[in-house]
């Protein structure tokens, strides 16, 4: 079935998942299990290189939907173009890869897929990884595979490499370079799915891959810049989402309640009052553990 013909996909026209051609069973989990009924229009582009079986390097924002883009991919591959192969699913960290093999192994139960994680050295993980369908692993770990259980991937069809942005990184990038190198001489024929934040150098990075690039600053929730000093939180800058169809206003300046000797728990707690959400960053591992076991203590008493 020729996808553009069946969808007659108009750039202005937003997606349903049902247009897509995918077995039921996958269109049904989506819109059942994960409550997706339409695409984003970043989503929507980045359907052309999927189902005509191009490369693509999805340069889009967070949030914004790159996860469901290359799940879509790997279904199309293993189910309906390429039925009995493999698809790799690359990440950088092995946190990462824990919750993509969640998400994954939803889908998997769904559609009776087995799924695998890579990030050890276990003998059952081991065994998992020659038989699995789909397979989440680090870039790490990958390595390994590749020099010494080429075997493995003699099936693969499909490559995600989430994070790609990170080939910049000078620690990680230049394993990722290596792997892909790898599997794109043992692989030649099997489709390349990058996801990345929005970079400098995507251009530069989608010709490396032979890829389409797919690349937009559409998010569908507004993006609020903000400096915190001193317990005064100050709006600078509001992106609006895309979703919106006003621009987003400034919010007025406001001073945060709480000691000035733990700004971290202020802005934590004005979080929680908020409803909101906070991702702190710290210098290092035991840091970021040593950090997170004491506000784990106060906001279990401020919950209490």
């Amino acid at each position: 079935m020729d996808y553009w013909q069946h969808t007659r996909y108009m750039a202005d026209k937003t997606m349903s998942i049902i247009d897509l051609d995918l077995p039921d069973k996958a269109r049904q989990f989506f819109v059942a299990e994960w409550g997706i009924e339409k695409l984003h229009p970043p989503q929507e582009e980045s359907m052309k290189p999927i189902f005509s079986n191009s490369n693509a390097l999805i340069a889009i924002p967070t949030a914004s939907g790159k996860s469901l883009i290359a799940y879509i991919a790997i279904l199309r591959k293993l189910l309906l173009d390429d039925v009995g192969s493999k698809a790799v699913y690359i990440v950088p960290l092995k946190a990462l890869a824990s919750e993509k093999y969640e998400e994954l192994s939803q889908l998997g139960k769904a559609l009776d897929l087995t799924i695998g994680l890579g990030i050890g050295d276990s003998t059952s993980e081991a065994k998992k990884i020659d038989e699995c369908d789909i397979l989440v692993c680090t870039s790490e770990k990958l390595d390994s595979i590749i020099r010494n259980r080429s075997e493995t991937m003699s099936r693969v069809s499909i490559i995600v490499a989430d994070e790609f942005h990170l080939m910049n990184d000078s620690n990680r990038g230049p394993t990722l370079e290596i792997n892909l190198t790898k599997l794109r001489y043992l692989k030649p024929s099997a489709q390349i799915i990058a996801l990345s934040a929005t970079v400098g150098n995507c251009e530069d990075l989608a010709a490396w891959l032979n890829a389409e690039l797919i690349m937009s600053n559409w998010r569908p929730v507004a993006l609020e810049y903000s400096t915190f000093h001193d317990l005064h939180l100050e709006p600078r800058m509001v992106q609006s989402s895309a979703l919106s169809t006003q621009p987003s206003e400034l919010k007025p300046p406001r001073d945060l309640l709480g000691p000035k000797s733990h700004p971290t728990w202020v802005a934590l707690s004005d979080s929680i009052d908020e409803e909101g959400q906070l991702l702190i960053f710290v210098g290092t591992r035991k840091s970021a553990e040593s950090e997170a076991l004491k506000l784990s203590k106060r906001v279990s008493k401020k919950l209490s």
